[in-house]
């Protein structure tokens, strides 16, 4: 069956769920990129959480957001990934910039919600002291895209030793060829591609305490 995860020891990450990369009229959609495969993930990414949470796994989201003046874009002389689209993706405040309705019902009000301004999770945000006080050393990773936000976080999160669990179904980019060699990359060297299901099956209960453990303080 394979190592059992611990829902003392493991987080789900949800990455940038918005309508720039899930939604026809967003960003990726009014660039011409094939919306099936993203929105494809939504009801996926939902069945997931749902899972995590009925064992305690606590869920950390992400959102993507851009500004319309940025200096450190403007001094590229290589032009970077925002101008190559026809607008500047989740800039703040913007429809764009939202978790899709169909999850939106998920964010409850202690939710964890951090905001980044690059492909990584971990880079500039506080997610890995966030990590620490949750205890997880296992991260199960979902959202979009595979071949970049996706991909550079489960990258980082192997660079720093944690041990990372990819929901394959609830992970999507913005072309099939590039989708799939992310994934088997990551099957081969960073980490363990399992479906939903199989994550829900190696999911370790956690035992309810004892009277006597109650009765101590454990």
């Amino acid at each position: 069956m394979g190592f059992v995860i611990d829902p003392q020891e493991t987080a789900l990450l949800v990455i940038d769920m918005q309508n720039a990369f899930c939604h026809p009229e967003g960003t990726l959609g009014i660039a011409g990129v094939a919306m099936e495969p993203l929105q494809a993930t939504i009801p996926r990414v939902r069945r997931l959480v749902e899972v995590c949470r009925t064992h305690g796994i606590p869920d950390i989201w992400t959102r993507q957001i851009h500004y319309e003046r940025d200096r450190a874009r403007e001094s590229h002389k290589v032009v970077p990934h925002t101008l190559r689209r026809p607008r500047i993706a989740c800039q703040p405040g913007s429809w764009d910039a939202e978790i899709v309705d169909e999850l939106k019902s998920l964010l409850r009000p202690d939710t964890e919600v951090l905001e980044k301004h690059k492909f990584s999770c971990f880079y500039g945000t506080r997610l890995e002291p966030l990590l620490g006080i949750y205890g997880a050393r296992l991260l199960i990773v979902c959202g979009t895209t595979t071949n970049l936000c996706v991909d550079t976080t489960i990258r980082d999160a192997y660079m720093r030793d944690y041990d990372v669990v990819v929901a394959k179904e609830t992970v999507a980019g913005v072309d099939s060829e590039w989708h799939a060699m992310a994934v088997s990359v990551w099957g081969r060297y960073m980490a363990e591609v399992l479906s939903v299901e199989e994550i829900a099956e190696r999911i370790q209960p956690v035992a309810s305490p004892t009277p006597t453990e109650v009765a101590q303080g454990r």
